[in-house]
């Protein structure tokens, strides 16, 4: 083969690969799942992303089961970021084929994607629903009715040496939908979390 005719086929080979990759990035760019880089990428911000919510998560649980002192308005924020960052915020982040060296996402996520997609939509529904139920201070009649819980008590902090921040009683609607929410997120985790690759 003569050197010309070499060069005008290596030429050849190169538009046709050039328009075959045009064509399917262009294809893949009318998918809402398509992302322009690789999914290495895509499983770095969806792990990044569960690290936020596992932090949120751990703040959370320091209030309510660990003894840290209860802080309203950071448990509001802290619910409000869950809200912003479960349904479609989560389920953008697990593209088909984004399972990657390091990741412990399972195949069982994208064989059982209406489940996945169910439980991503639950635990932002039951994130604002903690938050609603957090911006609410007990009155005395949610008392009567549905029980508190007083955060727990500090020495030197509020009233009294002894005393309780002000608004820091709990109400059994927050523990509840706390509880909600946490056991979506383990129940989760148990279908669509694997081992690490």
């Amino acid at each position: 083969m003569k050197t010309a005719d070499r060069k005008q086929l290596v030429g050849v080979a190169t538009v046709g690969v050039v328009l075959f990759l045009t064509g399917t990035a262009s294809a893949w760019y009318g998918d809402p799942w398509y992302r322009p880089y690789g999914s290495g990428a895509v499983t770095y911000e969806r792990q990044n992303m569960m690290r936020t919510h596992g932090y949120a998560m751990d703040r959370l649980a320091d209030m309510f089961e660990r003894g840290r002192v209860f802080d309203r308005d950071e448990a509001v924020r802290l619910a409000r970021e869950l809200e912003a960052g479960f349904g479609d915020s989560l389920i953008k982040n697990f593209a088909p084929g984004t399972v990657v060296a390091g990741s412990r996402t399972s195949a069982a996520t994208w064989n059982n994607f209406g489940l996945f997609r169910g439980y991503a939509r639950a635990a932002e529904q039951s994130s604002a629903r903690l938050a609603e139920a957090l911006e609410k201070n007990p009155t005395g009649q949610d008392v009567r009715q549905t029980g508190v819980r007083g955060a727990p008590w500090r020495m030197g902090y509020g009233p009294g040496p002894w005393g309780r921040q002000p608004g820091s009683a709990i109400s059994m609607d927050v523990i509840r939908e706390y509880s909600r929410l946490g056991a979506t997120c383990q129940s989760c985790h148990a279908f669509f979390r694997g081992w690490r690759r």
